[in-house]
């Protein structure tokens, strides 16, 4: 298969490496600017993104990976490495920790259940997962061996793979997490899925995109209570929002492929967009159906543009 190369994506050796000894063989984690730590998972086929974002008294952890194994030693191992000293004159930042979902996705979501309680947009599918998790089934297709690029890790068994139940806390558009020295604005972004947000750094000028601004497939095919339901004109309408909402952007971390990502993809994506939802870019029948997601439509099509492209129902 193609993603299954033995060597590290050519991008992380733009950033420095953090060794860790509750990476388990499964996390690798990396310095990024602005006091953020970047946690992937480079053994799946997902190779998610999850981000540990510092201030002078709390921490903020955007995702939780797959749930293949528990990230939260691993986040508690980070927090003690990063301890400023005002934190460390009432505790560790990791008892100051706030976690954020940017979405309801499984690969998103999967470690939510060892976490206290999860900031995420009060959306009825996102009540329906921490309520109840999800099962196996709907999931099942990531498990294929297919999926890892390597043999299953030690310690994981494909047919227990579920999303467990969890604490969830609505979340507000325009909700501050004050860090302490940084503020940290929540954005509601529906697209990718109804429930979709981004975080925006006011200090650094970063912004927390998630899954809808990359260089890679951009889905918006879902529609169903596991997956969410994508919407193309609500999509375009969030990137419009954040040009506004985030005008001193300098730049932006995302969820999947290289963590930084060029402003010009705001742009990029927006117009491509625009040429699927007005019939003016021509698609073909997505091929890859093995590696599609649950209830996906049959009518999906694959536009493609330069660098990246989109994934929806015809």
């Amino acid at each position: 298969m193609k993603w299954k190369t033995p060597q590290p994506r050519e991008y992380y050796a733009k950033y420095k490496h953090i060794n860790t000894v509750n990476s388990l063989n499964w996390f690798e984690c990396y310095e990024l600017p602005g006091n953020v730590i970047a946690i992937c998972e480079p053994q799946h086929l997902q190779e998610v993104n999850v981000f540990l974002i510092f201030g002078e008294k709390k921490a903020l952890l955007l995702d939780t990976g797959m749930g293949i194994f528990s990230i939260k030693p691993l986040i508690e191992e980070l927090c003690s490495k990063y301890d400023a000293e005002t934190a460390k004159a009432s505790g560790s930042y990791f008892q100051f920790l706030q976690v954020v979902n940017c979405h309801c996705h499984f690969d998103h979501t999967g470690g939510n259940w060892a976490f206290d309680e999860i900031f995420a947009v009060d959306d009825p599918v996102v009540r329906r997962q921490a309520q109840k998790g999800v099962p196996f089934e709907p999931l099942a297709n990531q498990t294929d061996e297919d999926m890892f690029l390597y043999d299953y890790p030690a310690g994981f068994d494909p047919k227990n793979y579920c999303i467990k139940p969890y604490t969830f806390r609505p979340c507000e558009d325009g909700h501050i997490f004050d860090l302490g020295g940084r503020n940290i604005e929540f954005i509601t972004t529906p697209g990718h899925t109804n429930d979709h947000a981004m975080l925006y750094d006011h200090k650094y000028g970063i912004l927390f995109a998630g899954d809808m601004i990359y260089f890679g497939a951009i889905y918006v095919q879902f529609g169903n209570d596991i997956m969410g339901y994508s919407d193309i004109d609500k999509y375009i309408a969030s990137l419009k929002k954040i040009r506004t909402r985030c005008p001193d952007l300098k730049s932006i971390y995302v969820s999947h492929n290289d963590f930084i990502t060029d402003k010009d993809a705001i742009s990029l994506i927006e117009n491509a967009l625009r040429q699927v939802a007005d019939g003016s870019a021509e698609g073909t029948p997505l091929q890859d159906e093995k590696y599609g997601y649950y209830m996906d439509p049959p009518t999906m099509r694959q536009y493609i543009f330069d660098g990246f492209s989109i994934v929806a129902g015809k």
